[in-house]
């Protein structure tokens, strides 16, 4: 084998390697923006649009499901309240998936809405609280196909939540889609 060729070999597998290790890379610039607070960066790796379509679908799955209940089917006012509940579905999913939002919810916070601050967060208030939020989300990265990643974080509490990476350009990825726990 020739010089040419070694290299080509080594270059062909360096970069078959980052661009496999890419939504690793990812994940972790994600947890580093969250750490720092910093909703700037964090908001470079997602794709808030689809991300909002993936949760209103959620909830409005689960809406449907409840609708179709037997004591809801009888209801008069199963329409009205189905009408009600898109309109709150949209303001509230829209007001949560927002860059600090989505980053406060990531980090283990729960968000708390209200009319004046949708995105205000309760934030841990000592390192020690700090430093089990970090240690309470565990992370598993699976590949679904060339350009498409399912990150699945286990927390402490034992709820799963799955979160597709899609593929934005060759290296760097895009958070599009959630699926909440039950």
């Amino acid at each position: 084998m020739n010089k040419k060729a070694v290299v080509v070999v080594v270059v062909a597998v360096t970069a078959a390697a980052c661009s496999y290790a890419s939504p690793y890379w990812t994940i972790y610039q994600m947890r580093s923006a969250i750490e720092a607070r910093n909703a700037d960066k964090f908001s470079q790796y997602v794709d808030y649009p689809a991300l909002r379509e993936s949760v209103k679908a959620q909830f409005m799955v689960t809406m449907q499901q409840k609708m179709q209940a037997p004591e809801m089917k009888n209801n008069p006012f199963a329409g009205l309240g189905q009408m009600l509940g898109l309109a709150m579905v949209n303001t509230v999913v829209d007001a949560m998936v927002s860059p600090s939002g989505v980053m406060s919810m990531m980090a283990g916070e729960k968000p708390m809405a209200t009319p004046s601050s949708p995105a205000r967060t309760t934030k841990p208030t000592t390192e020690d609280e700090k430093a089990a939020a970090k240690d309470a989300v565990k992370y598993d990265v699976s590949y679904r196909s060339w350009d498409l990643v399912q990150a699945s974080a286990l927390n402490k509490n034992g709820d799963t939540v799955t979160v597709d990476l899609r593929r934005d350009g060759l290296w760097s990825w895009k958070w599009v889609g959630i699926k909440l726990p039950e």
